[in-house]
């Protein structure tokens, strides 16, 4: 009797050890791949896997967009850059409520108000200006300005769904109180990798 108490909880205890260690490697993740596991030569590589790209809600870091554009006088006179990058944006706030864009990479790189039209396609249009210079301006005197939009198609959750795109524009005026602002569009290219 003693020996088959003994038998007994040995295969119970077994198999509550098995059972607990697969709740474990279900909670856990644990699998083969991820300790590196080679199970033909018997190795346990500690080391962890290499992560994938960045990728999840409102944030998207897939490569660097970079624009460039070509000599232009006025646009130079006024500061515009003439090559920037951007590496990640990040959307801030929501659909609603305070939304902002904030940017990170080279010369230009910020938290930027956006400017969200109505759905198209299920597709919010998202724009905001990343570069924004006026001299100041006298009253009733010429001005000019010069401004760069960044603009993206975000989904009903704020998630950026697009590549980038950029307009930018110089402007003048010879009247601040009587004359319209007179734009015209500097041209700036995304270069490619």
């Amino acid at each position: 009797m003693k020996t088959v108490s003994i038998l007994l909880l040995l295969v119970c205890a077994q198999s509550i050890w098995a059972f607990d260690f697969e709740q474990l490697r279900r909670t856990a993740s644990f699998d083969n791949s991820a300790l590196g596991l080679n199970a033909s030569s018997g190795e346990l590589n500690l080391a962890a896997p290499e992560p994938a790209a960045r990728q999840d809600d409102g944030f998207i870091w897939r490569r660097d967009f970079c624009w460039t554009r070509g000599k232009e006088l006025n646009a130079d006179r006024m500061g515009m850059p003439v090559t920037f990058c951007i590496t990640s944006m990040e959307l801030t706030g929501g659909i609603n409520e305070n939304p902002k864009l904030k940017l990170q990479g080279s010369a230009l790189s910020g938290t930027f108000n956006l400017k969200i039209g109505p759905p198209g396609d299920g597709l919010f249009k998202a724009t905001a200006v990343i570069f924004e210079r006026m001299p100041m301006i006298q009253v009733c005197a010429p001005a000019e300005g010069a401004y760069i939009e960044f603009i993206i198609l975000i989904d009903e959750r704020g998630k950026i769904v697009s590549d980038p795109q950029t307009k930018s524009f110089y402007g003048t005026t010879p009247d601040t109180c009587s004359s319209a602002w007179n734009y015209r569009e500097i041209k700036y290219e995304m270069k490619s990798e």
